[in-house]
């Protein structure tokens, strides 16, 4: 794939000049390849070399005019370097392929028979034995790779294997996803505080970032963050036009969802307690006042009666989900105004995982009231590692004014990233694995099951005919439902509410 860069602008250069329909050629394939990126499969997306894939969009956006889009420095000299003019020699694509691989990848000259016959040997572990310890992050400079450990953990090797990231390059992809999805909800001190604590066994190579979308007053200057902004927005006017154009099938489901809640609630009301700045000292809360001058640290009982539960909407907002983005942004409004005509403390956060970041927008909070259309800046991109996901929300969670807590995914029950679950022999994980089929099934239904162990009421409605119902029976057991359209999802919603708030009471 690199070495493909190279010679294609090498060989364009070179014959360009004697066959002008090349140029023509080359920026219809340039406009092909964004078009196709609209086309691509789930599987397709995973499968795909993230660096190759990186520097192939850079290739082919300059080519269309535009400014290559990359934000690592280590990634923007190697594309530098990959563009051999016209002139050069066979043996000077020869030396100097060598020394970029020596440069970005470690690759050492005076191992040449050396690394040919670790090919050979990586060719032969891949079909006989696929489960080797690798690695594979999609973090823009790290590449897939296995060792030979005998103590089944993750050890450099020489060859074409990348260097972890130098602080420099993890500050960059903290900066570009606080460019693209908003400042941290918390102060630098509680989110390393967090990290530490969430993101451990099978996630302790990740990063959690939480944020309410409000983005940087600064001026954004990177090109490829700019798209993002500005194709988030455009999602968000489509979201908005999707429900203005169905507006009445809306508020009719919002009436029939508001309906079936409430005959439910009818069953055992009690005192519903809110954060006060007065009143019981609440111990979980104190922390706020440390660290966020948040002084609502007490709590007081309201004289009206309600019942003594909340819910947390969790909508999945990864690349599985580019073609329905209008129906779920929907489906959340519809759930959240619902919600809150029966005066239940809702929360409502999307996820997905980028960089190695699994991001956790949250559109409303619990004290929040009338903002329930900030949902529909709701939009897709990336990739979903569920269980991390779920650690989150456990956490958002802990600050729920009631007893009770429910939580409610939107999903299609497929885990799936590109940053590997590391080998813990202690844990019986003595190889590598990556996150998507079994293994992040496998952990997401723990995570799943901690919360439940924790009082947490977790269950998830299915979007669409994809989504995946085996996975869905191991995460959540029965509680889930599965629609396939849109008019269905005041029925399923309901029932679930319903069962359990009847299982709050028995």
């Amino acid at each position: 794939g690199l070495l493909w860069i190279a010679l294609e602008n090498c060989a364009f250069q070179r014959e360009a000049p004697h066959r002008p329909v090349l140029e023509d050629l080359r920026l219809e394939h340039a406009r092909d390849f964004f078009r196709q990126d609209d086309q691509k499969s789930r599987q397709q997306w995973m499968a795909q070399n993230s660096l190759v894939y990186a520097l192939e969009s850079a290739k082919w956006r300059k080519v269309l005019g535009k400014e290559p889009g990359l934000v690592n420095p280590w990634e923007r000299q190697l594309f530098k370097d990959l563009l051999y003019p016209g002139n050069i020699t066979s043996q000077e694509i020869y030396d100097r392929t060598l020394e970029i691989f020596h440069r970005y990848f470690r690759y050492r000259r005076d191992h040449l028979f050396s690394g040919f016959f670790s090919g050979i040997r990586e060719r032969f572990c891949h079909h006989f034995f696929p489960k080797l310890p690798c690695r594979l992050i999609r973090s823009d400079d790290l590449n897939m790779g296995r060792t030979g450990s005998t103590q089944g953990s993750i050890t450099p090797r020489q060859g074409m294997e990348l260097l972890p990231k130098k602080p420099s390059e993890s500050a960059a992809d903290y900066q570009y996803i606080q460019s693209c999805f908003g400042l941290p909800l918390y102060p630098e001190e509680v989110s390393l505080q967090l990290e530490n604590l969430l993101c451990t066994d099978a996630h302790e190579n990740c990063r959690l970032y939480f944020t309410d979308g409000k983005l940087p007053s600064q001026e954004e200057k990177n090109a490829l963050v700019q798209k993002f902004l500005r194709d988030s927005e455009a999602q968000r006017q489509k979201n908005e036009g999707y429900y203005q154009s169905r507006r009445d099938f809306c508020q009719s489901s919002i009436h029939h969802l508001t309906q079936q809640i409430k005959n439910a609630m009818l069953v055992y009301p009690q005192p519903l307690k809110i954060p006060s700045r007065s009143g019981k000292i609440f111990p979980r809360e104190v922390w706020k006042a440390l660290w966020l001058d948040d002084d609502r640290i007490f709590m007081e009982t309201t004289d009206e009666e309600q019942p003594d539960f909340s819910v947390d909407l969790m909508l999945d907002a990864s690349a599985s989900r580019l073609g329905s983005q209008e129906i779920i942004a929907l489906q959340g409004y519809i759930i959240a105004e619902s919600l809150q005509k029966c005066g239940i403390p809702l929360q409502v956060y999307s996820f997905l995982s980028l960089k190695g970041f699994t991001v956790i927008h949250r559109f409303l909070s619990y004290e929040d009231k009338d903002r329930n259309k900030e949902i529909f800046g709701y939009c897709a991109a990336g990739w979903n590692r569920d269980g991390l996901a779920f650690r989150g929300a456990g956490h958002l969670l802990e600050s729920s004014p009631a007893a009770n807590r429910i939580l409610m995914v939107l999903t299609d029950a497929s885990p799936n990233d590109d940053r590997r679950i590391p080998a813990d022999p202690s844990k019986g994980r003595v190889l590598s694995q990556d996150y998507s089929g079994k293994p992040g099934i496998e952990d997401t239904a723990i995570e799943v099951h901690k919360l439940k162990q924790e009082g947490v009421k977790v269950m998830a409605i299915l979007n669409g005919s994809d989504a995946d119902t085996l996975a869905a029976s191991r995460i959540y057991q029965q509680d889930y439902v599965r629609i396939e359209k849109p008019d269905q999802l005041s029925q399923a919603a309901g029932v679930l509410i319903q069962k359990q708030i009847r299982r709050l009471h028995s």
